[in-house]
């Protein structure tokens, strides 16, 4: 699943953390765990737990050697960054003082964001986007980027949890490999027609995105290779009531064993309790959404009930390793593509009359005894026989 790309990359990284030294500091949220959702201070994780998740779910591959050296081309392709490279972005770093946005920038690259606004316009001028200079952001959650920029580099947005839409000027050249890496929530990307090259895994670990480019372009049969929605048609986006949605990582890494999901939350972001202690959850009816990884690696859940909620989004409870039952309510209507896949312990699942659309991958790689609990007649019923899983109608 990916290995031979993330090995690679986690490997670049771990070289990238070890010659940072302490760059990369875990925040302490602040904010009150059973109800705040309004004001938090997002969380960057540590080396360790970064290490920690490569070393869960991919074996670092042989093909790749430490100590081997990549052209610069080689190197771009698959965003790789060498020990001296990182060196010398930490060193730039640590010398630039942030602008009055937050922006560290000098001699026309751009290395770190600072910034607080969830809405990041990115300065004119400025030509290059360092590699990781974005890493693990959760707070930017709208990019734009001018016609000046002519390269991105390698995971310069790797992990940007709450980042849902991209939009670069004409002018743009060039993307290295990882730079939109595991953006979870990032749904629509609008790319100049002067794009002519672009990395492998640019947007590697990321469901339901659509790349919106010119007919024709490089950026067009980049997506049509890789499998990924595209058209042709530019679209605009409209910033999230933030007030009214747990944002992605919000409550990430949380040893809270039980949660409270407020009546004025509308949707859940992707990566919002990954890999926290809960050990059941009750979604509201009055949740319209649960997006892409929001409980992944929850390995100590147990339960879940979601009462009503119509769209259940992709690798929403992946390798909940202990999740045992869960329990759809009248008004839940689509589950997405391994929404529940890697659970091993899943034996029970509820489905109700109004489910009208479930990936035929929502529950691979669940537990032999899995049953479906679905009502006779009903569409559950007819992807239970289809999908050759057991089940009975006593919903």
């Amino acid at each position: 699943m990916k290995r031979t790309l993330f090995a690679v990359l986690a490997l670049s990284f771990a070289i990238t953390m070890s010659s940072c030294g302490a760059d990369v500091v875990k925040h302490e949220k602040k904010h009150d765990e059973k109800t705040s959702v309004e004001t938090t201070e997002t969380e960057k994780v540590t080396e360790t737990t970064k290490a920690t998740e490569a070393e869960e779910h991919d074996e670092y591959d042989d093909e790749y050697d430490e100590d081997e050296e990549y052209s610069p081309e080689e190197a771009f392709e698959i965003g790789y960054i060498s020990a001296k490279k990182s060196s010398e972005i930490q060193s730039k770093k640590m010398s630039i003082k942030p602008d009055d946005n937050g922006f560290l920038i000098k001699d026309g690259v751009l290395y770190d964001y600072k910034g607080v606004m969830p809405k990041v316009e990115i300065p004119d001028g400025v030509e290059r986007i360092e590699a990781y200079a974005f890493w693990s952001n959760n707070v930017v959650e709208a990019l734009y980027i001018p016609s000046s920029v002519k390269e991105i580099g390698a995971g310069a947005f790797w992990s940007c949890s709450n980042l849902k839409f991209v939009q670069a000027e004409e002018g743009l050249e060039a993307i290295a490999g990882s730079a939109f890496w595991s953006c979870g929530g990032l749904e629509n990307v609008n790319l100049p027609k002067s794009i002519t090259k672009m990395g492998e895994g640019v947007f590697w670990a990321i469901n339901d995105i659509t790349v919106h480019t010119p007919a024709g372009s490089y950026a067009e049969e980049y997506a049509e290779d890789n499998g990924m929605n595209y058209d042709n048609t530019y679209v605009e986006y409209s910033m999230l009531d933030r007030k009214n949605v747990i944002l992605g990582s919000q409550y990430a890494y949380s040893t809270m064993t039980e949660f409270l999901i407020p009546e004025n939350i509308t949707g859940i972001e992707s990566d919002a309790f990954e890999y926290s202690k809960l050990t059941k959850i009750f979604i509201p009816r009055n949740v319209q959404y649960i997006a892409p990884d929001a409980f992944e690696y929850c390995y100590d859940l147990k339960t879940v009930t979601i009462d009503g909620c119509p769209d259940v989004r992709a690798e929403a409870f992946e390798y909940c390793e202990g999740l045992e039952e869960v329990r759809f309510n009248e008004g839940c209507e689509k589950i997405g593509d391994s929404a529940f896949a890697y659970c091993d312990n899943l034996k029970d699942v509820y489905l109700p009359e109004s489910m009208r659309s479930i990936n035929e991958r929502a529950f691979e790689y669940t537990n032999a005894d899995l049953k479906l609990h679905v009502p006779a007649g009903s569409y559950a019923e007819q992807y239970a026989i289809s999908m050759k899983i057991s089940y009975d109608n006593n919903y």
